[in-house]
């Protein structure tokens, strides 16, 4: 028993003994293999110790075993011998497996020295080229595959401004310029995913230039960071320039391609280089290449060589030109400009601020003449207050010399010098006078002041202040106006006041049928009270209020309800067209008779009148009276204008007269000024002449005197006369005259020289309303018996409204004319036609001009002619009209 347990304990200790070594365990051999070499080396070891303890323990114990299971002869069993060749195997193998193992780890340990010489080496290696890397003012990203981190390698000069902290510097949208630290990012990836090289030039906000070189190493990705310097730098340097310079010219042609005035560029041969769109359109060329191609020149020869000379001089070409362009001459800006290519030129349109200038000065002239016209005094102060402009008037009211307002002088000194004569108010001190004047000046808005000056003169003194400074000063003298006013005044109270005391009873309605005027007469006639009256009834309400007085009256041509009924469809009426003047008596029963009126007025407004005709015979003969003052007063008007226009023909034919000695070299030079006065005189005597001459042929048309002078006409000529008495108009005016007679025959019986005044006021009006550039028409044909003359323009046309007027005598509408006349000419055509037994019509439109039409009776036997236009009916006339009404009712 001591035996066995000794046995046991033995392999106890030897179990242990294999498992404190790990060699025994399930798996230790793969464990241990997986560990590096020296743990190995160890496991053997403690596995050859371990079997060679065992093998000793067991030795003893095999042998009691074996005894005590009865073996004979000292021999061992099977089993035990087996046990014991296993053993013995096992300590063989565990010392081969030393012997090979210590063999092993020297070799091991000989490549573990090789190794570590090796890697000690490649360190120094590395360092050293670490060093030369960072000694290069370089600095390195290396990326290790797709989604590896950068490391860096090496610094750039701090000067740079490049960041030195590593995250900085990899933050490239904080020091990179923002186009170069958009597409870095996605550089650096396509080169990490495609192996995709690149390069990039940076200029730094400093002005330094780096070159970010990308490009594949190795299985690793390498951009270097390098500072260009030197030819490297000034290269990068030119080549940014270069590309910032084709972009500028890039942008600068594309803008100057869009622009709508023609751009050019010479070269030092003064041949053409380059030219825009515009510049192809103003050649008509098709576009910029052709007209490049062709050498198609924007401006004339002689400009060109201008323009040469002035650049070899080495100045500044800046001009006005004149050249065709869309066939029509044009007016341009020209600057040209020397450069070290050669020269630039450009072309800006100023045709229409040359046309505008030209039609501002020549409407100032005009708006000059028109005030030196006028009887209001009118003065422009600038922003020093010093006159620039005034009319005649203003040098006349305040009697000031030409020398004297020649010099400019200022607001202030001209108050001085007209209190100094006495002419500025005297119902204030100056000084305040003057702060009133100067406060005018900085006004806003335009000021109204009222002067009363020594005489009894009254001034309304408007100031209306300019947005570039000074004002304009308007001087209206009151004086007569507020004595018409005050007269006026008078009158109205005087004929209010005679109304008043009129026995005719007056009552005025309005549109509305209310009461607007009456007198005590009307409300006594009708036993009213004034206070019902006051209150302006209406006409209907009037009848109600006096049933009684209407009721009594029985009227000889109506009775009283019906007249009354009579007034009121009178004054309530809405007749359209126009209303004429009615009349009747009325009848009371307390024999009073009453002659009533209904008398229009403008406005839809009706008075009616009621006179006792008791004192008929006394009315009449007023009436009487007043009839024939008036009809004197109507002739002497006529001889009046007869006498007048005859005598004013003598001094204007002086005038004329001694016009034309002036221009005469016999009496001598004249200077520039006076030639202009001159023409003026002319041009204006002319004018009135023609004036005075159509007046006279009014007259003696409305007086039935005019005869005409009937004889063989030849029609040719008779156009032509007319045709060159508006040579100068369609001159001044551009435009063209188109004559067509040939269907009219040679001759006409006619008064020659009315015709050819026909013809003249007929072209006169379409010259003046035709517009520059176009052609007015005079064409004339034989149709039926008759010559037919036909006067035509593509004027802007007559209004529907003013068909009906353009024949009335004084009849002007200056409308989209050149020229305002007398409004004469065309009643003088239509009443010479007519004499000649003819007729007269127009055809016009908006938008298509205007055609007359003057149809002429070509047979010698023509008609006697109608009677004269305007004819008067005589006082017997006028009286059968009147209708035995009081004048009142007139």
């Amino acid at each position: 028993m001591r035996r066995g347990s000794g046995c046991a304990d033995a392999r106890r200790r030897a179990s242990d003994s294999c498992k404190n070594s790990g060699s025994c365990e399930p798996g230790a051999e793969t464990r241990s293999s997986r560990r590096p070499l020296a743990r190995i080396l160890q496991a053997l070891r403690l596995g050859t110790a371990a079997a060679g303890i065992a093998l000793v323990a067991a030795t003893p114990c095999v042998a009691q075993e074996a005894s005590a299971d009865g073996l004979v002869g000292g021999f061992l069993a099977p089993g035990e011998v087996f046990y014991l060749s296993f053993s013995a195997f096992l300590i063989g193998g565990g010392m081969l497996a030393a012997v090979y193992l210590l063999r092993r780890r020297q070799e091991v340990a000989v490549e573990n020295e090789a190794l570590k010489a090796a890697l000690a080496e490649a360190r120094g290696i590395a360092e050293q080229r670490g060093a030369l890397l960072a000694a290069d003012g370089e600095r390195i990203l290396v990326f290790n595959g797709p989604g590896g981190a950068a490391d860096i390698v090496g610094t750039l000069d701090p000067a740079l401004g490049v960041p030195v902290d590593p995250q900085r510097f990899l933050a490239f949208d904080t020091w990179l310029p923002p186009d170069v630290a958009r597409q870095l990012p996605a550089r650096i990836e396509t080169l990490r995913a495609e192996a995709a090289a690149f390069t990039l030039s940076v200029d730094l906000p400093k002005g330094a230039i780096i070159e970010i070189t990308g490009k594949p190493l190795g299985g690793e990705a390498v951009v270097r960071f390098t500072p260009l310097k030197g030819l490297r730098e000034a290269q990068a340097a030119l080549k940014a320039d270069h590309a910032r310079a084709a972009a500028t010219i890039a942008t600068l042609q594309s803008l100057f391609d869009a622009a709508p005035l023609p751009v050019w560029l010479r070269g030092r041969d003064r041949r053409l280089a380059w030219v825009n769109a515009a510049y192809g359109r103003a050649v008509d060329a098709p576009n910029s290449e052709a007209a490049l191609k062709n050498g198609a020149e924007f401006l004339g020869e002689a400009d060109r060589a201008a323009i040469a000379a002035r650049i070899e001089a080495g100045e500044t070409f800046d001009d006005k030109l004149s050249t065709v362009v869309d066939n029509d001459r044009r007016t341009f800006h020209v600057v040209d400009v020397a450069g070290p290519f050669g020269s630039a030129g450009l072309a800006v349109d100023v045709s229409e601020a040359e046309e505008a200038r030209r039609v501002l000065a020549q409407t100032l002239a005009n708006h000059a003449d028109t005030l030196d016209q006028l009887t209001t005094a009118v003065a422009r102060f600038d922003d020093r207050t010093q006159i620039t402009y005034h009319n005649a008037a203003f040098q006349k009211l305040f009697g000031l010399s030409s020398a004297y307002l020649g010099s400019k002088p200022d607001h202030v000194s001209m108050m001085d010098m007209l209190q100094s004569r006495g002419t500025l108010p005297m119902d204030r001190p100056l000084r305040e006078l003057k702060n009133e004047v100067l406060a005018a000046y900085r006004a806003t808005a335009p000021v109204e002041l009222m002067w009363h000056l020594s005489g009894g003169r009254t001034l309304r003194v408007f100031a209306n202040p300019q947005p570039q400074g000074g004002a304009t000063w308007v001087f209206e003298d009151l004086t007569e106006k507020i004595e018409l006013e005050s007269r006026l005044n008078s009158l109205v109270r005087l004929q209010r006041e005679t109304l008043d005391y009129l026995k005719e009873a007056v009552a005025v309605f309005g549109q509305d049928a209310r009461l607007r005027l009456f007198n005590p007469a009307f409300a006594e006639m009708w036993e009213l009270s004034t206070e019902f009256l006051d209150t302006k009834p209406r006409i209907q309400k009037i009848a109600e209020s006096a049933p009684g007085r209407i009721a009594a009256g029985t009227g000889a041509e109506a009775g009283g309800a019906a007249a009354w009924d009579r007034f009121v469809l009178a004054v309530t009426a809405m007749d359209e067209g126009p209303r004429e003047s009615e009349a009747g008596t009325l009848e009371f029963g307390d024999g009073r008779v009453y002659s009533f009126g209904i008398v229009p007025l403008p406005g839809g407004q009706t008075m009616l009148t009621f006179a006792d005709i008791s004192t008929a015979r006394q009315a009449e003969r007023m009436l009487r009276e007043r009839n024939e003052a008036l009809e004197q007063a109507d002739q002497i008007k006529t001889d009046f204008v007869q006498h007048v226009n005859y005598e004013l023909r003598s001094p204007l034919t002086n005038i004329i007269g001694f016009s034309a000695l002036l221009r005469s070299p016999d009496t001598g030079p004249l200077n520039t000024r006076q030639s202009e006065y001159l023409d003026y005189i002319s041009s204006s005597t002319a004018a009135l002449l023609t004036i005075v001459n159509d007046i006279l042929d009014l007259a003696t048309l409305d007086a039935g005197i005019m005869d005409l002078e009937l004889g063989e006409v030849e029609i040719a000529k008779s156009v032509e006369q007319a045709a060159e008495g508006v040579r100068d108009r369609l001159l001044e005016s551009g435009v063209d005259l188109q004559l067509d007679v040939d269907g009219a025959g040679r001759t006409m019986i006619a008064d020659g020289h009315r015709l050819t005044q026909v013809l003249f006021n007929l072209l006169a009006n379409a010259v003046n309303f035709a517009p520059a550039g176009s052609t007015v028409t005079l064409s004339a044909q034989r149709e039926a018996g008759d010559v037919v003359f036909r006067v035509s323009d593509r004027g802007q046309g007559i209004l529907p409204a003013q068909l009906a007027k353009i024949f009335e005598r004084f009849e002007s509408n200056p409308a989209g004319g050149r020229r305002s006349g007398a409004g004469l000419g065309l009643s003088i055509v239509k009443s010479f036609v007519d004499l000649h037994g003819g007729s007269v019509t127009v055809d016009s439109g908006i938008g298509r001009g205007t055609q007359i039409v003057c149809r002429f009776p070509a047979d010698p036997n023509a008609p006697a002619p109608p009677p004269s236009r305007g004819a008067k009916p005589n006082s017997s006339e006028q009286r059968e009209k009147g209708d035995g009404l009081p004048r009142a009712a007139e």
